[in-house]
């Protein structure tokens, strides 16, 4: 079809795949354009969606925020998406950039978890274990965040609690 806007069929197809509880994760080139924004997001929301994770760009953020829609992105754009960029492939492993290590692999299934710190990504096969020690990790630190309230010095709660 000449003349008109390039279509998004694979775009709808990779999003019409979304179930309950999902966090969609997009990786792209960062050319600068928006790979994210409010239409995607309502689309994807109807579908019990929960969020993304996008290696790219995003806009509409006022609107994300207020539709409480989790979307973390490397950068914010106002720039539109259409004719930009398309999607290739989807349900598949791909690699983002990491914090501690170059690169992150992202596959299907994995635990995806984000706050205003940050993202993880734990590998399927490790999200038992990993949630497991985070509760540990956490009721330590709730005891630690106590002891300092109550007036424990920070070297005190070194020598009782261990490493902060």
């Amino acid at each position: 079809m000449s003349g008109g806007p390039p279509t998004d069929e694979l775009k709808v197809q990779a999003c019409a795949g979304v179930q309950d509880g999902d966090v969609t994760v997009w990786s792209g080139s960062g050319n600068g354009a928006c790979y994210f924004g409010e239409l995607i997001a309502l689309g994807l929301q109807s579908l019990g969606c929960r969020g993304a994770l996008v290696d790219g760009g995003v806009r509409d953020i006022a609107w994300l925020e207020q539709a409480q829609f989790s979307t973390f992105s490397t950068y914010r754009t106002p720039i539109q998406s259409i004719g930009r960029w398309q999607v290739q492939r989807w349900a598949q492993p791909i690699l983002l950039p990491g914090a501690n290590v170059e690169a992150v692999t992202v596959s299907p299934g994995d635990f995806v978890l984000g706050d205003i710190d940050g993202v993880v990504v734990i590998p399927a096969e490790h999200v038992l274990q990993v949630l497991e020690r985070s509760e540990a990790v956490t009721e330590r630190e709730r005891d630690i965040r106590v002891a300092l309230q109550q007036g424990m010095s920070l070297q005190d709660a070194i020598a009782t609690f261990g490493s902060i």
